[in-house]
C-alpha cells in the first residue's frame, strides 16, 4: 500500500489532462480570469461532499486547525491561481507551445525549491527518476512540435511573453505543490484520507471565497456569464475537484516532487488519446519520450 500514491497520480495526471482541455474550450466563452475560478466555484461542492464521506465511513473528528496549516493552505490557493491564469493566458498565444513545454519544467523546480527550502527529502534514486520524466516530456514536446518550440518569435517583449508567461506558471505551480504538502503535513491528528480532504477543501474554499469577491468587484458580469455555460463548467468542476483528491493524497503521502514526476504521464495519456483516438502514428522521437518517462516513473518503484 505504501506505493498507492503512483497510480493515485496518474488518475489525477489524466482528470488534469481531460480538465484542462474543457477550460481551454470554455476560455472561448470566458474571460482568464472567470475560466479559472470556475474550477475552483463548481468542484467545491463536490470537495465538502467528499469530506462529509471521508468523516463519516472513518469516524474521525475533524483535524484541530493551527497556524502554519492556514498560512500553508492559504499560499497554496493564491499561487495555484496564479499558475492557472498563466496557464489560461497561453492560449490564447499565437505561439504558446513553448509555453506549455515550460509550464512541464515545475517537476524540477518542485524538486529543486523543495529540497532548498521545504521538507523534500529527495535521493540520489529519486533526482534520476524525476530528471527521466522531464527529460521524456520535452522529448515528447520536440517530437509533436520540432526544435522550432524553443525559438524566439517575434520583436521585442512579445518575443519573450511566452517563455515568461510559461516559467511564471511553473513556478507558481511548484510552490501549489510544496504548500499542499505543508498543509497536509502540519496537521496533527487524522489519517492521510482526512488530512487530504481537510486541506483541499480549506484551499479551494479560500479560492472561492477570495478569488470571488475580486470577480465580484471587477469581473460582475464574468461570473453571470458562468451559468449559461453550466454544463461545461460542472464537467470542469467534477473533473477537477476529483483530481484535486487525487493530487492531495498523493502529495499528502509522498514528496511533492515525486507525484508530480509520475504526474508527468499527462502527456503520455494525450499521446495515447491521439493516437487511439485521431489515429495519429507515433514517431521514433515521441516513442523515445514514452520509454524515458515509463523508465523514470519504474524507478519509483526499487
Amino acid at each position: 500500500m505504501e506505493l498507492i500514491w503512483i497510480p493515485i497520480s496518474m488518475l489525477g495526471a489524466f482528470l488534469q489532462a481531460v480538465r484542462t482541455a474543457g477550460q481551454k474550450s470554455l476560455n472561448a466563452e470566458l474571460s482568464t480570469m472567470v475560466t479559472t475560478y470556475v474550477r475552483s466555484f463548481f468542484g467545491l461542492p463536490l470537495l465538502l461532499v467528499y469530506l462529509w464521506f471521508v468523516k463519516e465511513t472513518t469516524g474521525q473528528p475533524f483535524p484541530e486547525l493551527n497556524i502554519r496549516f492556514l498560512l500553508a493552505a492559504i499560499g497554496a490557493a493564491f499561487s495555484q491561481v496564479a499558475a492557472t491564469v498563466f496557464l489560461i493566458q497561453m492560449f490564447t498565444l499565437r505561439n504558446f507551445a513553448v509555453g506549455t513545454t515550460l509550464t512541464k519544467t515545475d517537476v524540477m523546480m518542485t524538486a529543486i525549491v523543495g529540497s532548498l527550502f521545504f521538507s523534500e527529502v529527495i535521493t540520489g534514486v529519486g533526482w534520476i527518476a524525476v530528471t527521466l520524466t522531464v527529460l521524456g516530456v520535452f522529448l515528447m514536446t520536440i517530437a509533436r512540435a520540432g526544435l522550432g518550440v524553443f525559438s524566439v518569435q517575434g520583436d521585442g517583449a512579445d518575443a519573450w511573453k511566452p517563455t515568461i508567461i510559461g516559467l511564471a506558471s511553473a513556478l507558481g505551480f511548484t510552490f501549489s505543490y510544496l504548500f499542499v504538502r505543508e498543509a497536509s503535513l502540519s496537521l496533527e491528528t487524522g489519517d492521510v484520507m482526512m488530512r487530504a480532504a481537510c486541506s483541499v477543501v480549506a484551499v479551494i474554499t479560500i479560492q472561492v471565497v477570495f478569488f470571488g469577491a475580486y470577480l465580484l468587484w471587477r469581473e460582475p458580469e464574468g461570473l453571470k456569464a458562468m451559468f449559461p455555460n453550466w454544463k461545461l463548467c460542472t464537467f470542469i468542476g467534477v473533473t477537477s475537484a476529483i483530481g484535486s483528491i487525487c493530487w492531495f493524497t498523493a502529495f499528502a503521502l509522498e514528496n511533492a516532487s515525486y507525484v508530480r514526476s509520475v504526474g508527468q504521464v499527462e502527456a503520455i495519456f494525450t499521446l495515447l488519446i491521439s493516437h487511439f483516438y485521431f489515429k495519429e502514428r507515433f514517431n521514433t522521437a515521441e516513442l523515445a519520450g514514452i520509454t524515458v518517462t515509463v523508465a523514470g516513473v519504474l524507478l519509483f518503484l526499487l
